[in-house]
């Protein structure tokens, strides 16, 4: 994240949201990078740009945007090409993600977004049925 992210984020961000909280969701996996960690808050500090680290909730797939779509729909743009080892598997991942449609990934937001619509309809909760979402 720091030497990739960051700068990515860095270079796109828009110049008049440079005040604004930039959030950064994680899912609660052991190998993503704690939100406290000194490490990644030196790198962000050298921005000048206010970038946060947080978790989903845990066990909350509906409210995982990657998990909800982006994860599946990149999957399948990579299992277009062929990759005969683990470098190339990697390197088909990266061109794939540089080239993803933003239209595509708007779609998984928007689902997201009709899900968080959803679990406030059942007062947080989870019990709403899938044909609500179309």
């Amino acid at each position: 994240m720091i030497d990739k992210l960051i700068p990515e984020i860095q270079a796109r961000w828009p110049r008049e949201a440079r005040h604004e909280t930039i959030w950064i969701q994680q899912d609660n996996a052991p190998s993503h990078v704690p939100v406290d960690d000194a490490v990644f808050a030196a790198a962000v500090a050298r921005t000048g740009l206010d970038i946060r680290l947080m978790n989903q909730p845990p066990n909350s797939l509906d409210m995982n945007c990657l998990d909800l779509g982006f994860f599946a729909s990149l999957q399948s743009l990579t299992d277009r090409t062929t990759s005969r080892n683990m470098d190339e598997l990697i390197q088909n991942v990266y061109i794939e993600y540089q080239n993803y449609n933003p239209i595509l990934l708007n779609r998984v937001f928007l689902t997201l977004q009709t899900c968080m619509i959803e679990v406030m309809k059942d007062n947080g909760g989870n019990r709403y049925s899938a044909r609500s979402l179309t």
